[in-house]
């Protein structure tokens, strides 16, 4: 029932309101009135127990622990708090509570009450939560790698932002960065860059430090992804200082994992092991499973680079083989694995297999992502002399990183000369 139908004729949507929260008290007749409708008696309505004033208070409480890094702690304050209270405060634990989940890396657990939080703010037109509810659900689904779900919820919420539906710059600067980080996710550099650069403008207005952080760590993994090391280096070195003076230690971890990544791409080897030390300490002391497996696959892609073969086919084996491994996480690993059997002479039929389950593992990533598997499938299968296959392989790399070539790969123009 939405308030304007438990009101009906008998009380405004507003009375309904305050009763809800607890700021205004029910006679014995409105009671009875209220009941009827709820198909209760009026004892059961007034029973005594907690208040909706004080779940208000709790829930307060569980917020704070949530915007200070708690979320651990918040999980078990709010669960007694949305299973027991009603109306737009049990939406909000439960919205609350799937936020806490998401950030002690549960975001599969964590979009269940999201998405019953959504539904719940609809049927109540709390028009506002539902779009706050609607970029926690995009944030959620970047947490499990799925962008192209990310992108579209998050642009229905930019979308409803700008229909006037929340004010808040904040907020905004949070959307902007995670727009960002999901055009860059899928290849598109220019749009990628254009909410980076809309999100810096907002961040000279905004002095919410967990928002910049994130938008600085946003900006590096854009900068990797375009091959632009040094600029990348420099942002995660800023995200990383405000996430360790706002305590947030599963950020901390996975920034340091990211500073290690670029710096194998930067042939930093012992920058990279000592940051790929603090990662795996956070990880450990944590209990961050996900953030243990991509340690070890890019532990794996440090010894391939570093020529040390048996190191990058145990870590690649053992990162892939982690159960918190993503598929992404898992494909890295194979990959590794596979660079390390090639370079030992392994038998061809062995690394087809490891790249074959990479390839699979990377189905539902974007094309420019899958093309590394096929380029690195060109280069070994090009290496034993299989020159046929190895073209195949490398014409599928380029058409997943130029769907629409002006002159089609494997084809030469009429003017071309051989």
């Amino acid at each position: 029932m939405t308030q304007a139908d438990l009101a009906g004729d008998d009380f405004t949507k507003g009375f309904i309101s305050l009763l809800e929260t607890g700021r205004t008290r029910v006679s014995l007749r409105a009671a009875d009135i209220l009941a009827r409708k709820l198909g209760i008696s009026a004892s059961e309505l007034i029973a005594v127990g907690p208040t909706n004033a004080e779940y208000d208070l709790t829930l307060l409480r569980a917020e704070q622990m949530l915007s200070s890094g708690r979320a651990a702690d918040a999980i078990e304050v709010l669960e007694r708090i949305s299973a027991e209270a009603t109306g737009t405060l049990k939406a909000r634990a439960l919205r609350a509570r799937g936020r806490a989940l998401v950030e002690t890396g549960r975001p599969r657990d964590g979009l269940v009450y999201l998405e019953e939080a959504s539904q719940a703010f609809a049927v109540m037109g709390e028009r506002e939560l539902q779009i706050r509810t609607t970029y926690d659900r995009a944030l959620a689904y970047a947490h499990l790698n799925e962008p192209g779900t990310t992108l579209t919820l998050a642009l229905e919420c930019d979308a409803a932002m700008r229909a006037g539906g929340v004010i808040d710059r904040t907020l905004e600067l949070q959307l902007r960065s995670l727009l960002a980080t999901a055009f860059a996710r899928i290849g598109d550099f220019d749009s990628s860059d254009l909410q980076a650069r809309q999100a810096l403008q907002l961040a000279e207005d905004v002095v919410d430090r967990d928002a910049l952080a994130t938008l600085y760590s946003t900006i590096s993994l854009t900068r990797q992804r375009e091959n632009r090391l040094d600029d990348a280096v420099a942002y995660a070195r800023k995200s990383l200082a405000l996430y360790e003076e706002l305590r947030r230690e599963r950020s901390v971890g996975q920034t340091w994992h990211n500073l290690a990544s670029m710096y194998v791409e930067r042939g930093e080897f012992d920058h990279a092991a000592k940051a790929l030390e603090r990662a795996d300490r956070i990880a450990s002391a944590g209990k961050i499973a996900a953030l243990e497996a991509r340690v070890l696959t890019t532990r794996a892609e440090l010894a391939v680079a570093q020529r040390r073969w048996a190191e990058a086919d145990r870590y690649g084996r053992t990162g892939s083989e982690h159960p918190a491994a993503s598929p992404y996480t898992r494909a890295r690993g194979l990959l590794a694995q596979a660079r390390a059997l090639a370079a030992g002479r392994s038998p061809l039929p062995k690394i087809r297999a490891l790249l074959d389950e990479a390839n699979t593992a990377l189905k539902e990533e974007p094309p420019r992502v899958r093309a590394e598997i096929h380029e690195a499938y060109a280069g070994i299968l090009g290496a034993r002399g299989q020159w046929q296959e190895a073209f195949t392989q490398a014409q599928t790399a380029l058409r997943l990183l130029h769907p629409n070539p002006k002159v089609l790969p494997g084809k030469r123009n009429a003017s071309s000369r051989t």
